[in-house]
């Protein structure tokens, strides 16, 4: 009998351990006020905070926006009652990790999974037939998903920007053959996300957003803006201010085409001068908005105004660089040409526009990474002779290298001077050899060519011997990179530089470069560590979080994480490291950087009061001990403590991105044990400025249950551990909780009673 009653304690204990680690059912999902869900059966929205989801069974629709910007959920089960998912239900939840989808479902529609850039697996049914538009884009860590015989339709932007993809699909089938489609397009991404994996391109949201404001909306502004006849005033437009999850702002006009990703650019405090004036503004203007800053009508036209952060920024920087990603996606664009002045064209600043042609005056010499990506109307672009530098992926996908490379040998368009020839297997302008199309074994690049730009004869297998010419001064990253077969070189007697991974998988030596050699890229040769005496430098594209391997960061995953450095009491966190990082955190007396940020700004920050700033230097480094400046997705968690100064009020933290450009990024002023810190998210590292704000702080503090995910030991570490456990108790639901602490307390007490003798 004693062993009975053990055995039966024993058994009530493990009974309420399994019902402490079910997920909640459908029942009692239903019955939580996370979900609101219409007579009808559709789930309008989910409010709760749950990591875990599982959709109730009473569910029939999941509604337009339903789990919209949700930044708690890491995986949801979608039951087999839910005959229709609405576009765009689940945009945006950066941490769902995973989705389960019951057999109820035939169709993925529009834009249902996009940017979920944390999304690794989705179990997709058997009797799904339709993949919509843009149902999976920029889903960057999307690794696998399979696709049965029965799906008879995929858009072919449905899984854009998801660059690991693996898709399987039965052979011969129609999902089989959009495979292999696929693999060609995701052959092409330049991985822009980063951007050499992600920095997700900044797109404003779609005009057909029904919605309306998110919970992180900012008010509508009203700007005035002309027609496209130039006359002034002619209406006014209203633009929706949203505030997206990594803090950034997008400014949509509503009521536009809601399949134009938007009228709304960065504005321009420079010419922009488009050669076509029947279609477009010409914009003159200085450093700020001010009436020096209209265009000829005399109004400011609000088409060229989107918000990076809350703070506007301009299409051309300092009269000189077009801003990245100033004109990605606009529809807008078609026979183009640049101001006098500039001297680089940013990253992604043109990417996937239908721009025709392009003249670049005299005196540009980068054309950064992507600048031009994906402009698949493109065919024809003047460059001037004084480029320098032609970054990867800057004209990859357009029609202007795409129908050259396509093409046959031979073709003269006129452009028969050194500088300027697409006769023969060489597309030059400029000087710049931008393209070729041969396959001999024996490869004399022409007179007059002064660069190569990046990636020009990547992985040809075709070439054994190069003769570069006199007039060559710069060989661009990975330019014959996996040209395996390439076993001399002739460099010819000017001096010149060679950026980083030029000649990476050649058979080229370090000890076979020429003498007279300035500069010399990490990576170049594959021995460069056997050299000594050379001036080392590397590109933008190895200081990417993402490209350790061409930094030669040593991988160590048993120490992985970030520590810190300098500052007494900060601490970081880096989402997905895979080995140790090194945070230097040095305080500044001041930044010229950020000085000059402040003054271009000025204009923008009339209503805005800022306190002293309290600089900061942030360094990001790995084993290399490269600095790492941009992040992609991988956002770093800091937190500083806060400046005695600063107590009791707002605070705001200001940065410049890439061009200089200020920025303001959202902070928190978290209470903790160990004292108040100061903490923000950033996705990329510069100079950055602790501000207050002169109004009091008691909206901003946040108690330590939801601090810092600090590396071991550092401020709100404990904190952390306990708001995981709260955020469990919570996940498991009250009543569970209740019965399993019941059976816990009955099964203890089966087994201790004792019988009592006669």
């Amino acid at each position: 009998m004693k062993r009975k009653r053990k055995l039966l304690g024993v058994i009530l204990i493990i009974s309420a351990l399994l019902v402490m680690q079910l997920p909640p059912s459908g029942v009692d999902a239903a019955s939580i006020p996370e979900f609101s869900v219409s007579g009808s059966g559709t789930l309008l929205s989910y409010n709760g905070n749950k990591t875990d989801v599982v959709i109730p069974s009473t569910v029939i629709e999941i509604a337009t926006d339903a789990f919209r910007d949700n930044d708690h959920i890491r995986s949801v089960t979608i039951p087999n009652s839910v005959k229709k998912i609405n576009e765009y239900a689940f945009w945006d939840c950066d941490n769902l990790q995973s989705v389960s989808i019951g057999t109820g479902l035939n169709k993925i529609d529009d834009f249902v999974f996009a940017n979920c850039m944390g999304l690794v697996s989705v179990s997709l049914p058997s009797n799904i037939t339709s993949i919509g538009i843009y149902a999976f884009e920029d889903d960057v860590n999307l690794e696998a998903v399979n696709i049965t015989q029965y799906c008879h339709d995929i858009h072919p932007s449905s899984f854009d920007g998801c660059y690991k993809l693996v898709i399987f699909a039965p052979e011969g089938s129609y999902a089989w053959e959009y495979a292999q489609g696929f693999y060609v397009r995701q052959a092409q991404f330049p991985v822009y996300e980063d951007i050499g994996f992600i920095d997700v391109p900044d797109v404003p949201d779609r005009d057909d957003d029904p919605s309306g404001d998110t919970e992180n909306s900012g008010d509508t502004e009203v700007i005035d803006e002309t027609d496209g006849y130039g006359e002034p005033g002619a209406y006014t437009t209203e633009y929706e201010v949203t505030q997206r999850p990594d803090g950034t702002y997008t400014a949509v006009a509503v009521g536009q085409n809601p399949y134009i990703y938007g009228e709304s650019h960065v504005v321009g405090n420079s010419a922009v001068v488009f050669m076509d004036n029947s279609a477009f503004h010409v914009i003159d203007g200085n450093d700020t908005v001010s009436d020096e800053a209209e265009d000829i009508t005399g109004q400011i036209p609000a088409s060229t105004i989107v918000y990076s952060s809350s703070i506007p920024k301009y299409t051309i920087v300092d009269d000189s660089i077009v801003a990245d990603k100033a004109y990605y996606l606009s529809s807008d664009l078609e026979n183009m040409s640049l101001p006098s002045g500039v001297t680089e064209v940013g990253q992604f600043a043109f990417s996937r526009t239908e721009v025709v042609s392009v003249t670049l005056p005299e005196g540009v010499e980068r054309i950064d990474y992507g600048a031009f990506y994906h402009c698949d109307k493109l065919r024809e672009v003047d460059l001037p002779t004084t480029i320098m530098k032609i970054e990867p992926y800057a004209f990859t996908e357009t029609a202007w290298v795409d129908d050259f490379l396509a093409s046959q040998g031979g073709i003269n368009n006129n452009l028969d001077d050194e500088l300027n020839a697409s006769d023969g297997d060489f597309l030059v302008r400029g000087g710049a050899l931008i393209a070729y199309r041969g396959s001999g074994a024996n490869v004399t690049i022409p007179s007059g060519v002064r660069i190569i730009a990046a990636c020009c004869f990547k992985d040809n297998q075709n070439i054994r011997t190069l003769a570069l010419p006199d007039s060559l001064i710069s060989i661009g990253e990975e330019a014959f990179s996996g040209c395996s077969n390439l076993t001399e070189v002739s460099f010819g007697g000017r001096e010149k530089e060679i950026l980083d991974r030029a000649f990476a998988g050649t058979q080229i030596s370090v000890k076979d470069k020429p003498d007279r050699i300035f500069n010399v890229g990490i990576g170049a040769f594959d021995d460069l560590d056997k050299a000594s005496g050379l001036n080392i430098t590397y590109e933008e594209t190895s200081q990417r979080l993402s490209n350790a391997s061409m930094r030669g960061s040593a991988e160590d995953k048993t120490n992985a994480g970030v520590s810190v450095t300098g500052l007494e009491g900060a601490s970081a966190y880096l989402d997905g490291a895979d080995r140790p990082y090194t945070l230097s955190i040095t305080a500044v007396a001041g930044s010229d950087v950020l000085n000059r940020a402040l003054q271009r700004a000025a204009g923008f920050l009339v209503d805005r009061q800022f306190g002293e700033p309290i600089c900061y230097d942030l360094v990001l480094t790995d084993s290399s001990g490269i600095p790492i400046s941009k992040l992609g997705y991988q956002g770093l968690e800091v937190a500083i403590p806060l400046p005695e100064q600063l107590k009791g009020q707002s605070i705001v933290i200001l940065t410049c991105d890439r061009n200089g450009q200020l920025e303001d990024i959202p902070a928190e002023i978290v209470d903790s044990p160990s004292g108040q810190f100061v903490r923000f998210v950033t996705y990329h590292l510069s100079p950055f400025a602790i501000c207050g704000t002169g109004e009091a702080s008691d909206d901003q503090i946040i108690s330590s249950d939801v601090v810092l995910r600090a590396a071991s030991g550092g401020p709100g570490a404990g904190a952390y551990a306990e708001s995981s456990i709260k955020t469990w108790f919570v996940s498991r639901g009250i009543i569970r909780i209740v019965i399993s602490v019941l059976l816990i307390i009955t099964g203890i007490f089966i087994i201790a009673i004792k019988k009592k003798k006669v």
